[in-house]
């Protein structure tokens, strides 16, 4: 089959919204290489490296649902953080759901400069009623009380900020400065043109209610008809959860996409999450049509318009190398990629490398001198390319602070028989002495409760901790039984807080915690039940370590997958520097261990699980000796042959959470195993 070749032309279609944006955050495309080879199986494109959303400042974004429109909100951890951790404190305990805007109130008595929200619910018929509080919250003043930004509402006491919040509708950065007890503090931002639904909302008329309660003075009311209201008029908040910018196949996004073809007997596209993936069909000309839409209507589209041709041309990278800071003494990879290159070479501060003739370059035991600027020079018949630089920073940190891996999370199905959960860890490495405290959980029930909200979960999970070779349980937990020890352990490694009452399941190994060596945790449901469920496991050491302290090199989950479905596996990279780890996604290898029902070609892609960027994928290791080398080095057992269609990634990550994702080609399921290895 000939090569599908499509020709780029960029057309920008906003929504008349985009007009009137206040704080304007609009899709836009990035710049792509004039031509796109589709070869003959078809292509994969990662949609979240087409289209930005720029201005995005913090790590976490919320929606907030509204009678009168959705709108997204970014929030600022980098300036308040505090802040932000109280203000998810409430979201992820539903707090503000089902509660309305109890305030519009106007600084000059002129337009309305604030709406505010998140103290007061109500009952049917109405009746007023106040949310719960947490403790108050120091001010962490920064950010001008700017138009279009989420504030903390306080009392006199400028450490006062619970529960309660509000919306600048103009910008009051003068009024509610320093100068006025303090400030306030500024969390959070509207994104794109949600400004549009807090204006349609400070733009209702107010009632003084203050008979009904004195907070109910400056009132905004819809909808109302004589002297009287009831909870139909007002402006209720029916959720506010968090949300991923991109979408990721799970919950909900800031940013949907969607694809359309001219002529599907041409070629034709298929979006799953930010993934498009095209196919050619036949020869001839057509053209993709891909739109990313955001919450309130803005949109933009990329065309692609397809004909078939046989010219030849440079390579084109696909994939550019990333720049990272190590820790001095560990491994450093870097990768690019590009289509249609025969060779590739590398070059640091513009001198070629010696016997750096790969896509991935592995720098072990990095030092000083291996820090500098890195490119990948791609090669074939027609012309050379040179990839963007990509800057490696080697620094001198204390143990303490180098990156290693402290948490492993998986959520699929879970029940009995080929059901069973399995995760296992590897506490080392081979020098570790002393013991490793861990943190581990299997939650099921608390899934089903905002800000989660998942469906067909496992209501009653029971885990059982083994270790390596040994048939006799170290410790089993059925329902986790609200005990204040545990739940202080599981807020000392920042897992979210489980009911009293509920029967999910957790164990946990203080101080001194569990010796070097193989561990298995299994879960199950009670008899035949399954559900989705979540197993977690901690590192609960905190910071005081050494060079010898024992610590996760090894973290794995095997699993049944169903077709068309997916298992998703994330972890965590703590400390202050990069670590290099190889992620696999093993089906085919298994057999040599007696496993049956396996997938027979996984697919494995990575996210960032901040942003929902995908930073890698693989499909069929091919054999790669970088892969080998590194896998021999770290004892993974090896896979059966250079050809297997497992599939394989070596690379280094920042500190913070990533998710490994692995499914079967053209939907198949079965049996397969997700490893996240430590390279030293």
């Amino acid at each position: 089959m000939r090569f599908v070749r499509f020709g780029l032309h960029f057309v920008l279609l906003f929504g008349a919204c985009a007009l009137r944006a206040q704080t304007s955050i609009p899709v836009l495309v990035q710049p792509l290489p004039s031509k796109l080879d589709i070869g003959p199986a078809g292509l994969n494109v990662d949609l979240r490296t087409l289209f930005v959303v720029p201005g995005i400042t913090g790590t976490q974004i919320v929606q907030f649902d509204t009678v009168v429109g959705r709108f997204n909100v970014d929030l600022r951890t980098d300036v308040a953080p505090r802040h932000v951790a109280n203000f998810l404190s409430y979201v992820q305990a539903g707090t503000y759901t089902n509660t309305f805007i109890h305030r519009a109130a106007s600084f000059d008595n002129a337009a309305v400069s604030i709406v505010q929200g998140g103290g007061y619910g109500f009952n049917v018929p109405f009746q007023l009623t106040t949310l719960p509080k947490l403790t108050p919250i120091a001010l962490e003043y920064s950010l001008a009380n700017a138009r279009g930004t989420l504030a903390a509402a306080r009392t006199t006491d400028i450490n006062s900020a619970t529960s309660e919040w509000y919306f600048n509708v103009r910008d009051n950065s003068t009024i509610l400065n320093q100068t006025n007890g303090g400030g306030y503090s500024v969390f959070g931002r509207v994104m794109g043109t949600g400004m549009t639904v807090v204006d349609a909302m400070a733009a209702l008329p107010r009632f003084n209610a203050s008979t009904v309660s004195p907070v109910l003075s400056d009132l905004p009311l819809r909808n109302v008809s004589g002297g009287s209201f009831n909870e139909t008029n007002l402006i209720v908040i029916n959720s506010v959860r968090p949300v991923t910018l991109f979408p990721t196949g799970v919950g909900t996004s800031v940013i949907t996409f969607s694809v359309q073809s001219s002529n599907s007997a041409i070629v034709t596209g298929v979006i799953t999450g930010s993934s498009l993936f095209i196919t050619p069909v036949d020869k001839g000309a057509a053209t993709l049509t891909v739109r990313a839409t955001d919450t309130n209507g803005n949109s933009v589209a990329l065309m692609l318009n397809a004909a078939l041709i046989e010219a030849a041309e440079a390579p084109v990278f696909s994939a550019q190398p990333r720049s990272q800071s190590v820790a001095a003494g560990t491994t450093a990879v870097l990768s690019a990629t590009a289509t249609g290159a025969e060779s590739y070479r590398w070059e640091r501060n513009g001198v070629a490398l010696d016997g750096a003739t790969s896509s991935t370059l592995v720098l072990n035991a990095t030092t000083a001198a291996n820090a500098g600027a890195y490119v990948s020079v791609a090669t074939n018949t027609v012309g050379t390319t040179r990839s963007a630089p990509a800057v490696l920073s080697v620094v001198a940190l204390p143990t303490v602070d180098t990156g290693r891996l402290v948490n492993l999370s998986i959520l699929t199905s879970v029940g009995a028989g080929a059901k069973v959960l399995t995760m296992g860890a590897f506490v080392g490495a081979g020098d570790a002495n002393g013991a490793l405290p861990l943190v581990i959980r299997a939650v099921g029930p608390t899934l089903a409760q905002p800000p989660f909200n998942v469906s067909g979960v496992l209501s009653d999970p029971v885990m059982t901790l083994y270790a390596a070779g040994n048939a006799t349980p170290l410790e089993s937990n059925d329902n986790w039984g609200g005990s204040p020890a545990l739940a202080a352990a599981f807020a000392s490694v920042a897992a979210f807080a489980l009911p009293t009452a509920s029967l999910d399941s957790a164990l946990v190994r203080p101080a001194p915690g569990v010796a070097p060596g193989g561990y298995t945790v299994q879960v199950v449901g009670k008899g035949t039940a399954s559900g989705a469920c979540i197993a977690e496991m901690y590192d609960a050491s905190g910071s005081t370590r050494t060079a010898t302290t024992p610590r996760l090199i090894n973290l794995s989950t095997r699993a049944l997958i169903d077709a068309n479905s997916d298992l998703a596996v994330g972890f965590v990279i703590g400390g202050q520097s990069a670590r290099t780890v190889i992620v696999r996604g093993v089906g085919p290898s298994l057999a040599a261990f007696g496993v049956t029902g396996l997938m027979e070609d996984p697919r494995l892609e990575l996210f960032d699980n901040s942003t929902s960027q995908r930073i890698a994928g693989n499909d069929d290791w091919a054999g790669s000796p970088e892969i080998a080398a590194a896998s021999n080095s770290v004892g993974a057992f090896a896979l059966a042959a250079a050809n297997s269609k497992d599939a394989v990634l070596i690379l280094t990550l920042p500190p913070g959470p990533s998710r490994a994702r692995i499914s079967g080609a053209n939907g198949a399921g079965g049996v397969a195993l997700v490893e996240v290895y430590e390279v030293p």
